[in-house]
């Protein structure tokens, strides 16, 4: 089984542009912060709307908006990209979906990445869900028989180093499912995200751009949330049809 790392939606002025990975098993991971905010909410709901556009967004009726620019609310939804607020108000949530409401997320960046990926699979990654979706990844690449790529979503096309760790946790969990020990070099695409496990990583993410940027606009909070390793079981799937993430 094939264990990639992709870099196309890094360093790319085609911030729109649509990615073949047909041949895989996709894992998007968008650690600061909506794979752990879609990991919440499957913890409250059957099935939550993604989108990259708020536009679209905002004419799904009945809904629960959440959603974040520049990780700011945006102004008019119901809550931002916050997996700590989501949680405060999570008797909300869950009342309102059990009642018939729909939920949506728009994000500047998750969002995106994961309606321009064509594959028949494509789970949701983060370091909160790590030993959870790799487990289910490999099962579902081996079954397919697929490879499994790990895709960080990265900032507008600039590089971010915790979605590049968050690879790397998750890889670290993908080789332990193997029966037999398979050697490094077979894998060497996704070697430097594993060695960064091995350093300080919690400190690199929370000096990061993005962690910087959280920390001034008061998400301290969330930064703690989203690098708490295997704190989540929901593993998320998503139907590009229906624009839809499905618990797995």
């Amino acid at each position: 089984m094939k264990i990639s790392i992709s870099f196309d939606f890094f360093g790319s002025s085609e911030l729109q542009k649509t990615v073949d990975f047909s041949d895989y098993c996709v894992i998007v991971i968008d650690v600061l912060r909506a794979s752990a905010t879609i990991c919440t909410l499957l913890d409250l709901c059957d099935k939550i709307y993604i989108t990259g556009s708020i536009e679209k967004a905002e004419h799904i009726e009945n809904s629960i908006k959440i959603g974040e620019r520049n990780a700011k609310k945006i102004e008019g939804f119901d809550f931002g990209n916050s997996p700590v607020e989501l949680t405060v108000n999570k008797n909300l949530i869950k009342e309102h979906f059990e009642n018939g409401g729909n939920i949506v997320l728009t994000t500047t960046n998750g969002t995106r990445v994961l309606e321009n990926i064509v594959s028949d699979h494509i789970l949701i990654g983060s370091i909160t869900n790590a030993k959870s979706v790799a487990k289910k990844a490999y099962k579902l690449a081996k079954e397919n028989n697929k490879g499994i790529m790990l895709v960080p979503v990265h900032r507008k096309g600039n590089f971010a180093i915790e979605d590049f760790i968050g690879a790397g946790i998750i890889a670290d969990y993908i080789f332990k499912e193997y029966d037999e020990k398979i050697p490094d070099e077979k894998f060497e695409e996704v070697i430097p995200a594993r060695m960064l496990t091995k350093s300080d990583w919690v400190r690199k993410i929370f000096e990061s751009n993005s962690g910087k940027n959280l920390k001034e606009l008061g998400y301290f909070e969330d930064l703690i949330f989203c690098t708490s390793k295997n704190t989540q079981k929901s593993v998320g799937i998503f139907d590009k049809k229906s624009g839809s993430i499905s618990s797995f």
